[in-house]
């Protein structure tokens, strides 16, 4: 999904997740099984293991945890890897910060991913190492971005904004 600022693509995927309810109409989606990656990650004072299964009503084995932690290169070597270091948002870089909210969305087993402006803060070796992990899962996800063009996608809806309505056309 893209276009200007305040066009609504946030409000679109709020609707979608049932967030947000509409005014008119109803929304239908075959799943209740969504995850979330805004561009401002969310990070709690505690463990590493608290802030990737925050929310996380499964069970969830360490082995999977840490697997997720390698595949998105969270730390740079392998003796930081334990789920048990005190982290907060003082002591991550703005990327590792990501890095654990996408983590964390994956270990929540979801059917359907949006992401609403979710790598917007990352360099570009971030970016293109959290699109090659998504590319290799299964999920509908719904990407709300002004860098279209590097996310592969099926289809394309763009929301223009003409004088005061709001109209969708798909690409």
């Amino acid at each position: 999904i893209t276009g200007d600022n305040g066009s609504g693509k946030s409000t679109l995927l709020g609707l979608i997740s049932g967030i947000l309810n509409p005014n008119n109409g109803k929304i239908e989606c075959f799943s209740d099984r969504f995850a979330y990656v805004g561009a401002t990650p969310l990070i709690i004072k505690g463990s590493l293991r608290e802030n990737l299964l925050y929310g996380n009503n499964l069970k969830v084995k360490d082995k999977e945890v840490l697997k997720l932690v390698k595949s998105y290169k969270l730390f740079i070597d392998d003796q930081d890897e334990v789920l048990d270091k005190q982290i907060t948002n003082k002591s991550l870089s703005s990327g590792q910060m990501q890095k654990i909210s996408f983590i964390r969305a994956m270990l929540s087993n979801p059917m359907v991913l949006i992401l609403d402006e979710s790598t917007s803060n990352l360099d570009y070796d971030s970016r293109k190492l959290i699109n090659e992990q998504l590319k290799s899962t299964k999920l509908t996800i719904i990407n709300s971005t002004h860098s279209i063009e590097e996310v592969d996608y099926d289809h394309h809806l763009h929301i223009d904004i003409l004088d005061t309505k709001r109209r969708l056309r798909i690409v």
